[in-house]
């Protein structure tokens, strides 16, 4: 009887347990409370104004061109100007040149050095820190000491060689062609320096979460140490080398300041340093023909997407595969 008293009691009044679930469960009004419309409502403002509003600005500005104080409309005039001019050919072609040489050294030459910090069991932190230190010095300050290396003159590169006995040194920044030695070759060298410790610490996170298991499975299969690498190491740093290569090409496209501080405006000697980021801004703000920067800017625009659908989907092609699959299984 006194049990049944009790039980109807805690019945009655609720339970301890109870009571507190239904405190912690969200109510509808408090998830459409306004004071989560005033935390997202500064950023997505600062969104609209910075980010959507100039990028509308820019497509409808290319359809047009401004006379004196007012704006013609001209439609794809300015895309047909852009697309016959060989300066515009020609800062594409030393983009797409630089970015590619940048990728093929600096990737290869991260997983190597990852590869051999990832061995060392003491003494890999300072190095981690040495490597690291390029990336956060400003790409200016970087490029001005670049430019005092590769000097052909009076350069601490060339004084070197003409110490050990070389009279015909390179050019170096001075050198417009397309060899290992000239102005190309000379910002690749800097890209690389600069970039390869970012390059190497991801990699090395890569590394560092392959599961020991994966290793010692294989040795006592008897594998040796290129299987494992092939077999194991490789395939399980395909996501890492993925983002790699989709970030690296849009840093790579987008390069600026280091070009603009060895070469100017014009990207010399020549335009051979002169990227499409700096075609855009001489455009825009030297000879003052915003109309035609715009273009340039959207139609730049167009390549990257494209260039970086294309890429996703060749690089991810076997996941996407493996996704499709799954649902058909389904």
């Amino acid at each position: 009887m006194s049990t049944a008293t009790a039980t109807a009691s805690a019945s009655a009044t609720g339970s301890p347990g109870a009571s507190e679930q239904s405190q912690q469960r969200p109510t509808r009004k408090r998830r459409g409370s306004p004071v989560w419309y005033a935390f997202l409502g500064p950023p997505l403002l600062l969104l609209l104004v910075f980010v959507a509003y100039p990028t509308v600005e820019t497509f409808r500005e290319s359809l047009f061109r401004r006379v004196g104080t007012r704006e013609e409309f001209v439609g794809l005039s300015q895309y047909s100007r852009l697309l016959t001019n060989p300066i515009f050919w020609k800062a594409l072609g030393n983009t797409a040149l630089l970015g590619v040489a940048f990728l093929v050294i600096v990737i290869p030459l991260s997983a190597v050095l990852a590869s051999m910090l990832n061995r060392l069991r003491r003494g890999a932190t300072p190095l981690k820190v040495i490597y690291f230190l390029p990336q956060l010095t400003s790409s200016v300050a970087v490029a001005l000491i670049f430019n005092y290396v590769f000097q052909p003159d009076w350069g601490l590169l060339n004084g070197l060689l003409h110490r050990v006995g070389v009279d015909s040194v390179p050019l170096w920044l001075a050198d417009p062609r397309y060899d290992f030695t000239g102005s190309r070759a000379a910002v690749t060298i800097l890209a690389v320096w600069a970039g390869l410790g970012y390059y190497m610490l991801v990699v090395l996170a890569g590394l560092q979460s392959i599961p020991v298991d994966l290793y010692e499975a294989a040795a006592i299969d008897g594998a040796n140490a290129f299987q494992i690498w092939r077999r194991i190491t490789l395939p399980s740093l395909r996501p890492t080398f993925v983002f790699l290569v989709m970030t690296g090409t849009v840093d790579a496209m987008s390069r600026f300041s280091d070009l603009w501080t060895l070469g100017g405006p014009g990207g010399a000697p020549a335009r051979s340093l002169q990227s499409v980021v700096m075609l855009m801004f001489q455009t825009g703000f030297e000879s003052h023909d915003t109309s035609m920067a715009a273009a340039i800017a959207v139609v730049f625009f167009i390549l990257v997407l494209g260039i970086t659908l294309i890429a996703f989907r060749a690089l991810l092609a076997r996941e996407f595969r493996e996704i499709r699959g799954s649902r058909k299984a389904r």
